[in-house]
Parts: C-alpha cells; structure tokens; sequence
C-alpha cells in the first residue's frame, strides 16, 4: 500500500509540473575533422546526452571509450592519423600577416579534404535511411574549417548547434550576429598583449577581415560545389547557417580569454572536456614511482600536445633544453614519442603517453611547459599551476598572450630557444607571484555558477523540449539579415551628416544674403558731399 501511495503521488508530482523532462530526442553528431583534441572537447556533450536517455549517432574519426552507453552510437570515418600528425616543419610560431594567410589556405584545403572523405565514406547514405526511419531533431556538428557537412540538416530540416573547441573562427562570428570589434577583440588567428597598440589593432582587423571574405567566397563556394555533387541540392550555405543555426557553445571562459562580447546564441563552455573524476585515478606505476623519488622543488611536466612529435624537434634545440634542465632543481618528465630518447638522466623521465590533466595537478608537478594548446592550458589554470608556453600554430599564441597577461606564465618562441632564455624564462615562472596568480585564477575558474558541462547540455535539451521551435526561432537575431552599412548604423550616420552638411549649406547661405543686404542698406544710406 505504501509503494503504490509513493508510485501515486510521483506521478501526480510529474503531472502537475511546469517543466516537460526531455528524454528520447534524436540527436546527429558529424565531426569531419580529424583532430583528437577537438572531439575531446565534445565528445561529454555527445556522451551526457545520450546518457540522459537521447539517442545519439555520431560521425567521427574517434573511437568512444567502450563503457560509452547503448544510446551513443558511431559511423566512423577512416583513413585519418589523429595524433602525432605535426613535426617542426610545420610550426607556425611568428604571427605576420602572410603566416596568418598561410593558415588560413591550409585550413581550407584541409577542409575540403575532409569534405571528400565524409561525403565518400558512405555515412551519408546511412544517415538519411536512419531519417526516414525515425527523424533526427537536431544536428551538432563542428564550426571549424569548412560548412560542407551543413548539407544533411538542410536535407533533414532541422536547427544546428555548432560548437568550437577553441576561440569562435573569426568568420563565424556573423553567423549569429556577435560583436567583433578588432579594437580590442582578438582573433583565434593572432595573439597580442592586452590593450592593442595601433599596428596591432591594424594587423588585428585586416587580416580578421581579409580571413572572412576568403572563407565566405571561397571555402563556402567549394562547400556548395561539393554539396552539390554528393546531395543534387544547392543554395547559400553561409545565409542557410545563419537562418538555421540556434547556438553555437564555444570552449572558452573569462577567467583565461577576458570579458568577450556575448549574445544568448553564444554559450560559453570552457573547461567542459575536464573530468574531476580522472583526479581519484591511479597514475601508471612508472609515472607514480618518479613522483615519489621527486626532490622537494618537485617536477616539471614538459607536453607539446597530442598533435606535434616532440621527439622531431631538431637535435640542437633537444641538447639546449637537456643542457639547462640539467642544471635545475627539479626533475622533468617529458612526452617523448619514440624509445630512443635525448640523454639517460636520471632527472628526466620520458614517456609516450601520460594522464595529463591527473599529472599537472599532482602536487609534485610544479610547473608546466606547453604549446599554448587549449586543451592543456585551461586544465593547468584548473591546477593552478605557472606555465611555460611555447606556442607552435593556430589558436596557440592567443592562448599563450592570455596566460601570459594574466601573470600565470611567460612565453618562450620557438625560434627564441636557448640557454640564456631558457635559463631567464624558468627563473622568472618560479617567482612566488606566478604560483600566487595561477592559486587564485584557478579558484575563479572552477567557482561558477554552473559546471561547463552541465550549461551546454541544459541548452542542447531546452532546444529539444516541447516548445523548442519557438526557442530555436527566438534565439534568431533580426541583425543576420542586415548588410554591414546598415548593422553599423551608418546609414543612419550618413542621413545625420547630410542632414547636417545642409543646415550648414543652408545656414551659410543665409548668412551670405543677410550680409550682403546689410552692406548694401549701408551704401545706400551714405550722403556724397563735396
């Protein structure tokens, strides 16, 4: 009797409430793009989702953990390395113009790379046959390098959540209208110290500009071709990307990148890749067994990302690094790809794969030198730990000004290399100050309202409740439609300064008569004597 009182009153509690649960969506995921450290950021999401009851199919290069729930399901795109890709011939560390138009071309051939294996992989086939069977509600997919997979919602008609693992692409910020202004808003493409001087924010806003044009009228006219030739359909993808898309959940947050504009489409998630659990983890004996040997100055964790091979650095700068670490207090535990490796210190330990977020907040790892990834930067801001960047391409350098602005770490170039300014660069992280900052901008970055993951998914689910057409319709902002003489008001600019161009025209005008007829009643009143 008391069960069946408790099963009574739980579903007159369910009848009554305000709140629809959502449970049962169906969710697509399509991820192109081949990089591990992307789909590491939305592969919770994906995951949370599909726990939460939805039924998720996902198109990507990698593989879920085995534990992963029924409900996700995969169509794996093959034929792509995902780690160890880059060496340092590819390191792009300098931020000029030409490098920065440089990254942009490869990014787009990249792009439509990717475009060709995804659209050839047969998913495609697979993924409308499942739509006919039970449709999809909505499309996650990655705003990165290239709109091509943007050809299934369209087929499908359903909105779009994009999402970015790092700092939104500058040619996305339109899409939903965000504010971009190069005075002091920087691009994911340079990095600059805090308040711009006038040839940064000159270089900031040409090539912010320049990178924009080229990817709407060139990446989304490829995009389109390719659409075309796959699905037998054509039209705008960037104007469809505007109309369809209802948010797009970015990897960033105050605490690291600063007070950005925002708007209700725009959701911050920074951190949301972070799994506090993995802290309660054993670490591999061999990694545990040099900790606890560590001398009282403790250890630096040296990890250039899962994308470069540390182990093709070139052989002077590997014998300059070896050469100062040698010399320093600490021991250095160091991702290094291959079994032959640069010296057989006992100092040094080196190891092909390591639990990076577990090992930077061991209390035995002091310091951290990085690539300025964002992956490893907001994990060691959760650590609290000073840094050493050395930022090697893409986002790497904003992220490596970031930290550096904010007093947590010190920037050392690639090209800037060696023992003098290894020497000074270490010194300068172990002043107290730099331990001191990373303290408290880690308690800032951890103390939020609402953990990163659960806000991202609270938005996916408030899309797929009921009334989520008429969210998705009311997160669409007017300002996508306007053409940029508009959206900057200067139309209403131009009618106010030819308004004012006429009062003077017409007040000059006047003046002119009013003095001419004064000078003349004066000539006229003049009596000629002799």
């Amino acid at each position: 009797m008391a069960k069946s009182l408790i099963l009574i009153y739980f579903l007159l509690a369910l009848a009554v409430s305000p709140t629809k649960i959502v449970a049962g969506a169906r969710i697509l995921g399509i991820f192109p793009h081949f990089g591990y450290s992307h789909f590491k950021v939305f592969f919770p999401l994906l995951r949370t989702l599909a726990e939460h009851g939805h039924h998720v199919t996902v198109v990507t290069h990698i593989q879920a953990p085995a534990n992963t729930t029924t409900n996700y399901e995969e169509l794996l795109l093959g034929g792509q390395q995902s780690t160890n890709i880059l060496t340092f011939e590819h390191v792009l560390p300098r931020r000029p113009l030409h490098y920065l138009l440089l990254e942009a071309e490869i990014l787009h051939k990249e792009g439509q790379k990717t475009c060709e294996l995804f659209y050839k992989s047969g998913h495609v086939e697979t993924i409308l046959k499942k739509h006919e069977q039970a449709p999809y509600d909505l499309v996650i997919t990655e705003y990165f390098n290239s709109d091509c997979q943007l050809g299934i919602p369209y087929l499908l008609e359903v909105p779009i959540v994009g999402l970015s693992s790092c700092l939104l692409m500058p040619y996305f910020y339109d899409r939903i209208a965000l504010p971009d202004f190069p005075s002091h808003v920087q691009s994911e493409f340079v990095g600059f110290p805090e308040e711009l001087n006038w040839h940064e924010r000159l270089l900031n806003f040409v090539q912010a500009n320049v990178i924009k044009k080229l990817y709407r009228y060139r990446t989304n006219y490829y995009d389109r071709k390719v659409i075309n030739k796959y699905l037998n359909v054509d039209f705008d993808v960037d104007d469809y990307a505007k109309r369809s898309t209802s948010l797009i959940l970015v990897n960033q947050h105050y605490t690291l990148h600063g007070n950005k504009p925002l708007t209700s489409q725009l959701i911050e998630m920074g951190g949301i890749h972070i799994d506090e659990t993995a802290l309660k983890a054993k670490l591999p004996d061999e990694i545990e067994k040099f900790l606890k040997s560590a001398p009282s100055e403790g250890v630096l964790f040296f990890s250039w990302g899962s994308l470069v091979r540390s182990s093709s650095l070139p052989s002077e700068k590997v014998q300059t690094i070896v050469k100062v670490l040698e010399r320093q207090p600490f021991n250095v535990i160091w991702k290094w790809e291959t079994d032959e490796v640069p010296t057989k210190s006992k100092k040094f330990l080196f190891v092909k794969w390591a639990p990076q977020f577990s090992l930077i907040c061991h209390p035995k790892v002091k310091l951290f030198w990085g690539h300025g990834g964002l992956l490893g930067t907001t994990e060691n801001i959760y650590c609290g730990k000073p840094l050493i960047i050395t930022p090697l391409y893409g986002d790497q350098s904003v992220n490596a000004y970031a930290v550096q602005n904010r007093g947590v770490g010190s920037i050392l170039f690639f090209d800037d290399i060696n023992e003098k300014n290894l020497e000074a660069t270490l010194k300068e992280v172990r002043r107290k100050s730099y331990a001191d900052n990373a303290a408290v901008l880690s308690h800032l970055f951890r103390n939020r309202d609402m953990k990163p993951l659960d806000r991202a998914v609270w938005w996916v689910e408030h899309l797929l409740q009921e009334n989520g057409k008429m969210a998705h319709k009311l997160l669409q902002t007017k300002a996508v439609k306007l053409n940029w003489f508009v959206y900057y008001s200067l139309d209403s600019v131009s009618i106010i300064l030819i308004g004012l161009a006429l009062f003077i025209f017409i007040a000059r005008a006047i003046l002119r008569r009013l003095c001419g007829f004064f000078k003349g009643g004066k000539q006229s009143g003049k009596v000629k004597t002799k």
